[in-house]
């Protein structure tokens, strides 16, 4: 299997997926699509309902409804338990986790979403962590740049002007799916790990705390999804298989 962006097809996903035991699923939501209202009153929690209605703005709370949904109904699917009753339990990091009661098997997930697109990796007994960014032309990488190391800064600066941006993009949602894996987001410092830069190159955790063993430990890939836009899945542990799929809720 490719461990770069580049290789990965978007596929139907199997409405009842095998448990991801040794492997990854990536799955890819569209949240422009139209949500029903029954589903998401059927299956969201009642303080799913209550965050959702906090939106501004009519297209956000779509937005946010049908991701959760869709988280709902694919976590359903692999653990044969009923989308509306799934719980969730949330660390200090607000990363939410299935109740502890409800995962023996002990699978783990993680979401991401930016205008209009989402993606829920799921795998099993492993940290996971995804991020997902819409390029924008207008980004202030200047002002930015102390969210990176002085490795990746120095990477930035070295490559030509046409490809700044989209090294920006890389570097920052290939760290982002980094900190969503360990699980305690900015609690861990950014000076402390750095990641490949170079766009157009696979995903590489370089080192941690200065330890380029460490990074060993730790499986980083990028995501093409689709035009316009960079994501990242980091996963602990070594892994070489990733399959991306496109949900369409058959509900």
């Amino acid at each position: 299997m490719q461990h770069s962006g580049t290789g990965y097809s978007w596929q139907r996903g199997p409405s009842a997926p095998a448990f991801p035991a040794g492997r990854v699923d990536v799955w890819r939501v569209r949240l422009d699509e139209p949500l029903e209202a029954t589903l998401a009153s059927s299956v969201l929690s009642s303080d799913e309902i209550t965050r959702a209605s906090r939106f501004h703005f009519e297209k956000d709370r779509l937005h946010f409804a049908r991701c959760r949904s869709a988280l709902r109904v694919l976590l359903s699917s692999y653990l044969g338990i009923p989308a509306a009753d799934i719980r969730f339990e949330y660390q200090p990091s607000r990363k939410p986790e299935l109740a502890v009661q409800q995962n023996p098997r002990r699978l783990r997930f993680n979401l991401s979403h930016s205008a209009g697109l989402a993606i829920i990796a799921v795998t099993a007994d492993h940290r996971i962590g995804v991020d997902i960014e819409k390029i924008r032309a207008d980004v202030d990488i200047a002002a930015l740049e102390h969210f990176f190391t002085d490795r990746e800064r120095a990477g930035l600066r070295a490559l030509p002007d046409h490809l700044r941006v989209p090294a920006f993009f890389a570097c920052w949602t290939r760290k982002e799916s980094f900190l969503k894996a360990t699980g305690v987001g900015l609690l861990f410092p950014l000076a402390d790990f750095s990641v490949s830069t170079p766009p157009d190159l696979e995903a590489a955790l370089e080192e941690i705390r200065g330890d380029t063993e460490a990074r060993k430990q730790w499986f980083l890939a990028d995501l093409t999804v689709a035009d316009g836009f960079r994501a990242a899945v980091a996963v602990e542990g070594a892994f070489s298989r990733v399959e991306t799929y496109t949900y369409s809720c058959t509900c």
